[in-house]
């Protein structure tokens, strides 16, 4: 019997080999404990006969012979050619997105654990109209827009909090992140297998969690990076003006500071926009929407009273204590929890990229690490700025330090994934040229990270109350 060691079939099988290793470290999880391995714990939420079933199903995607019967079963999907350039099908797309709001909803969280969920929750309906949360630089756009939504529930259906704002702007999000996630798939996939990748990988994610009725500021930035993302796709194929990325990031930006770690990648697309167009008319595309999305904002501020007098005292950025950065050597302050070289640090780090995104960086690793096939100049050009993406979002997650700790603070981090993994997939759908090869790899790998985001999503149904 002859092996086949061709370049694309042994990323494939390291690829499997990652699988069995994360279903490895899920079911050892409880030896852990969940200070150690908080980014696996949510697997322990499923009764053990759950868990192990689901790991053996899991694993199972990982045997060829079992693979190529399920491909054989689903030919007329799993076509090994390439699938023609054509319209995307926006209805279909629209359809699936509605369809996800009632899953959405269904397995909703039921808790206020997470990030600052409890402040947010009581701040903005607090009792003293004066002192309620409305205006704040932590997330401008994103606090306001749940502090006028609350305000509208209270006066029509009497919401006590603010927790039915945020369920209701999180299921909504979710569609409209389903939406432009089928969209980025069909627009950088050139084959049914290439968007099998991206969108499988994309919506199987820990970050997914943002969607199921999430009590924090990250669902609508999290949607604004995606459009970002897809709109950056269609400048580099010309078929979108640079301005209307621009603005994308910029209401990105605006709805949470926290994305600014991506305006490097705008910079990758203004260069490639400069040697067509002149470096004149793509400044004035860049920084005009940014420039007149900010002014807007600080307009908006302003006339709330919250203006740039609250961003340089009272509510400048860095949490409690206003310390951006993760400490080189000693801890200060209560809210910094360990120091940049520390073991709490990387474990924290490689806990977060476990509960966001388990696969992605190492698909990453291991594309970069054998050659990758030809593809369309637009698409390298994607890659590039991809590439930028995810390192201006790995390194703020290196950096930055989080005031309640890695796990507690896991939805800010979670952003990161957004870039990540759609670099993961594009780069994978080009290391693998042979389209039955990709089929295989995305069935381990969603199969994989959709048994872990079950859990996760599952965990966040059950009560939780503090002081417990």
């Amino acid at each position: 019997m002859l092996v086949d060691t061709s370049p694309s079939r042994r990323l494939l099988w390291s690829l499997r080999g990652l699988v069995l290793v994360l279903l490895i470290l899920h079911l050892a999880a409880p030896r852990f404990g969940e200070a150690a391995a908080w980014g696996l714990w949510p697997i322990t939420f499923f009764a053990p006969a759950v868990r192990w079933t689901l790991a053996l199903l899991v694993a199972a995607l990982c045997i060829p012979a079992l693979t190529d019967r399920l491909l054989k079963a689903a030919r007329s999907v799993a076509s090994t050619e390439t699938a023609p350039p054509s319209q995307p099908p926006m209805r279909w797309f629209a359809a699936l997105a509605l369809l996800s709001i009632p899953l959405f909803w269904a397995l909703r969280l039921v808790h206020t654990r997470w990030g600052d969920a409890y402040i947010l929750t009581n701040a903005i309906p607090y009792p003293d109209p004066a002192l309620r949360l409305v205006y704040t630089w932590q997330a401008p756009l994103t606090v306001l827009w749940h502090a006028k939504l609350w305000a509208l529930g209270q006066r029509l259906w009497q919401w006590p909090d603010a927790f039915p704002a945020y369920a209701i702007t999180s299921v909504a999000a979710g569609a409209v992140y389903v939406f432009l996630v089928l969209q980025l798939a069909w627009e950088v996939g050139r084959s049914r297998g290439q968007r099998l990748l991206v969108a499988g990988l994309l919506l199987s994610l820990g970050t997914m969690q943002l969607f199921f009725g999430y009590v924090e500021n990250y669902t609508l930035p999290a949607v604004a990076i995606m459009l970002y993302l897809w709109l950056a796709a269609r400048t580099l194929a010309n078929k979108t003006p640079l301005w209307v990325t621009a603005a994308a990031l910029g209401l990105a930006n605006a709805l949470h500071p926290s994305t600014l770690n991506l305006a490097p990648s705008l910079l990758v697309l203004a260069a490639i926009s400069a040697r067509r167009v002149g470096w004149p008319r793509t400044l004035l595309q860049t920084a005009a929407p940014l420039l007149l999305i900010g002014l807007g904002v600080i307009a908006i501020m302003q006339a709330g009273g919250h203006g740039l007098q609250a961003l340089l005292s009272s509510d400048r950025p860095g949490g409690g204590d206003g310390r951006w950065l993760v400490p080189l050597w000693t801890t200060a302050t209560r809210w910094e929890h360990y120091t940049m070289f520390s073991w709490g640090h990387l474990l924290d780090i490689v806990n977060q990229q476990l509960l966001s995104a388990p696969v992605s960086l190492a698909v990453v690793l291991l594309c970069l690490a054998r050659p990758l096939t030809a593809a369309a100049p637009s698409l390298s050009a994607y890659v590039r700025f991809l590439a930028v993406a995810a390192a201006g979002s790995l390194l703020f997650i290196l950096l930055w330090n989080p005031d309640y700790g890695g796990q507690r603070d896991w939805d800010l981090f979670s952003l990161s994934s957004l870039p990540l993994t759609t670099l993961a997939a594009v780069l994978l759908g080009r290391a693998l040229p042979d389209e039955r090869a990709r089929w295989e790899a995305a069935l381990a790998l969603v199969g994989l990270s959709a048994f872990h985001t079950a859990a996760w999503i599952f965990q966040n149904t059950r009560p939780w109350e503090w002081g417990k």
